[in-house]
């Protein structure tokens, strides 16, 4: 009889129906597995949370459902309508995590604020989360007397999960709050630091059985259309005929595994990457990846090494990617043909880039997982081109917690270059066993990371080796500079209390980096505080010193630098932020370098008028002047402002004006965006790119595009 009433209730939980508005009605939620959030992690350390909240989780044989209530601080709630992701920033948030091996490596987050805006990532041990994953879910949240309420229908297929009959997902349960305006963090369960990721931590399991894993079946056709405008030889603005093109992907699971497929993909960046000021920079800059294809599978292609960088795959007529989860053994296989290649030539101090025709790219990862988030890792990558050559790259990685407090991590690589033949190289520089030029030479290099870090309540401990040689190069990763050796100590103290200074990191380092004939190229000691104080502010202090520093053969001695940074943010309408560096720095883009004077400061901030409309500011000052004749090496600004208007939280329209000091010119961007799923996608609009002559603005280029992507979901 007793097994015939679990049996009845367990059928009333599974196929009971949620109506997601929003509201967590009782009636809905009576069978439900209830948590509480009991613990607050930032600034306390496992505190007791003073505000009660309440997590639900049941399911159906299609979706995970989750809700939240949380209560009081409803004076000091911080919730705007806002576009997928943008949520994190200032808003109140609940966030389920879900484990579904239960180990640390497949920790997904579904976040919603008070307003039904949403948010997800993925979390790869204890590292920071992966803003740009997105997966297909829903959200809804309304405010009430109490505080506001939360719902989620998360999809099954949108969770990779072990066939098997019992599923034992770990769950954590995360809440953000401004408690009298004062930032806090609340969680399910209490994180010890240093005992391995926080989901490896958490003691709630959620059981399921016989749930059926449906297979992926999804297309994602879409249309892109531009028109450039020019200005031609007699100064005229001349339009180009529409481009227009078709493009298809894909997304299957065979078997257990998934499979992903683009063709003629449209790679361009529809939003432009935020600028950044390169005047005394001698190697290549790195832009944060968020094109959708390279979604699912970026876990599997961490490398501290910086062994791959997904934007080296530029502009594909075609890439693939096939990789499986298993309990034990992960496996990811990566393969795209490269219309226009981006190579990066590391070099002592300096990098050389050229961009070449085609070229084919493979990536192979392998994991064995050993729980806790510690794993042992294999990575191989290849890239041959058309103009002749390659390059490989074969590494090897481990990660192990040594006890509660101690944890060590290890990474090892080898490359094998082949130069293409090309041209588009022509420095005379040269290491002490070959040039940066692309003639044709073949040599093999070494790279290794070797971590060990010491964490408890109040105390961490941080030692780091990392080396590069001079024949190390990775043609699908991020290698800018090689010819070195780091040897990094670290140690900081953390207090926190509920008093004025809610909590507070000082402490210092040391560093020394060598190349491999031994000569020091800096040797520097760091002194730093930070602080956030109960009344918003943050403080940041920083002081440096290098005793020595060499660059291209001229060394410096006793370069001081300092930094101050503060924040304000009151509440959720109004941000500003202030960062004032000065001090010492090398002068490296003249044919002499020298020790100049250097003054840089940033102003930033937002102010929401309300809850759909948002302006941002940003002004960033650099200066280096001569310590005798007081000229400037340079000096000059970017200032941009962003102002937004949110229709709702799946569309928006923005305008963003830069003007660029150094170069004299700016640009003016419209964009206008609709998002309804992770995939489907509607884009609309136009950069005009103007230049500054003699006070005048001329508009110099232009670009109006569109594009359109939709998801087709066959689960």
């Amino acid at each position: 009889m007793a097994r015939f009433i679990v049996l009845i209730l367990f059928s009333l939980n599974l196929y009971s129906q949620i109506k997601l508005d929003g509201k967590v009605d009782a009636a809905e939620w009576q069978n439900s597995e209830k948590y509480t959030l009991d613990y607050e992690i930032e600034p306390s350390y496992n505190g007791p949370a003073e505000h009660k909240t309440e997590a639900f989780v049941k399911h159906d044989d299609s979706y995970l459902y989750v809700a939240f209530k949380a209560y009081g601080n409803k004076d000091y709630i911080r919730a705007q309508v806002r576009s997928r992701d943008s949520v994190r920033w200032s808003n109140d948030i609940t966030i389920v995590g879900i484990d579904t091996y239960g180990d640390g490596r497949y920790y997904i987050g579904f976040g919603v604020n008070p307003l039904g805006s949403i948010h997800d990532f993925k979390r790869i041990g204890n590292g920071e989360p992966d803003s740009s994953y997105n997966v297909e879910f829903e959200g809804e949240g309304r405010l009430t007397d109490f505080g506001y309420e939360v719902e989620m229908k998360i999809p099954f297929s949108s969770l990779i999960f072990p066939e098997v009959e019992k599923q034992e997902w770990k769950l954590m349960f995360f809440r953000k709050l401004y408690n009298r305006a004062q930032e806090s963090r609340y969680l399910s369960h209490p994180v010890i630091a240093g005992a391995g990721c926080s989901i490896c931590q958490s003691n709630i399991t959620y059981n399921l059985f016989n749930i059926e894993k449906k297979q992926k079946r999804r297309l994602i056709p879409s249309f892109t259309a531009n028109s450039l405008s020019n200005r031609d030889s007699e100064g005229n603005l001349k339009s180009e005929s529409i481009n227009s093109e078709v493009s298809l992907g894909g997304d299957f699971e065979i078997f257990g595994s998934n499979f992903e497929f683009t063709l003629n993909p449209d790679f361009s960046q529809i939003e432009a990457d935020e600028t950044k000021i390169d005047i005394n920079q001698t190697t290549a800059l790195q832009f944060e990846e968020r094109r959708i294809f390279f979604n699912e599978g970026k876990d599997y292609l961490s490398s501290r090494l910086d062994a791959v960088y997904t934007r080296a795959i530029n502009d594909p007529e075609y890439a693939i990617k096939f990789f499986n989860r298993g309990e034990k053994h992960s496996y990811f296989f990566l393969d795209a043909k490269d219309r226009n290649t981006p190579l990066i030539v590391p070099g002592e101090q300096r990098s050389y880039s050229a961009l070449l025709g085609e070229s084919n790219s493979n990536i192979f990862s392998y994991n064995y997982n050993l729980g806790k988030g510690q794993n042992l890792g294999f990575l191989a990558t290849n890239r041959t081109y058309e103009e002749g050559g390659f390059g490989r790259l074969y590494s090897a990685k481990g990660k192990f917690l040594l006890s509660d407090k101690y944890s060590t991590y290890f990474e090892i690589a080898q490359s094998s270059t082949e130069e293409p033949i090309s041209d588009l190289i022509t420095t005379t520089n040269e290491s002490d066993k070959y040039n940066y030029l692309l003639d044709g030479e073949s040599f093999d290099g070494t790279a290794a990371q070797f971590n060990l870090n010491r964490n408890t309540e109040k105390w961490e401990t941080k030692y780091r080796f990392e080396t590069k040689s001079p024949e190390f190069r990775t043609d699908l990763g991020f290698t800018t500079e090689n010819n070195w050796l780091a040897h990094e100590l670290s140690q900081s103290y953390q207090y926190r209390s509920n008093n004025f200074i809610r909590k507070a990191n000082m402490g210092g380092s040391l560093s020394l980096l060598t190349n491999y004939d031994n000569n020091i190229l800096d040797q520097e000691a760091e002194l730093f505080f930070n602080a956030d104080f109960s009344n918003q502010i943050n403080l940041d202090l920083g002081i440096e010193r290098s005793n020595k520093a060499t660059f291209e053969g001229f060394a410096f001695h006793n370069i001081d630098s300092f930094r101050t940074g503060v924040r304000y943010n009151p509440s959720g309408k109004f941000f500003i932020r202030f960062n004032y560096d000065y001090g010492d720095a090398i002068a490296r883009n003249i044919s002499t370098p020298e020790l100049g004077k250097r003054t840089n400061y940033t102003i930033g901030g937002f102010y929401q008028v309300n809850d759909r409309i948002r302006v941002r500011y940003n002004y960033r000052y650099n200066k280096l002047e001569n310590t005798l004749t007081n000229e400037n090496y340079f000096a000059g600004y970017l200032t941009t402002i962003r102002g937004l208007y949110q229709f709702d939280k799946n569309s928006f329209i923005r305008v963003v004006q830069e003007y660029n000091d150094f170069n004299d010119n700016g640009y003016t961007q419209l964009l206008f965006q609709w998002q309804p799923n992770s995939a489907t996608i509607f884009y609309f609009g136009g950069t005009f790119n103007q230049e500054d002559i003699e006070g005048t603005w001329e508009i110099e280029s232009s670009q109006i595009y569109m594009k359109f992507q939709y998801l087709f979901n066959f689960d």
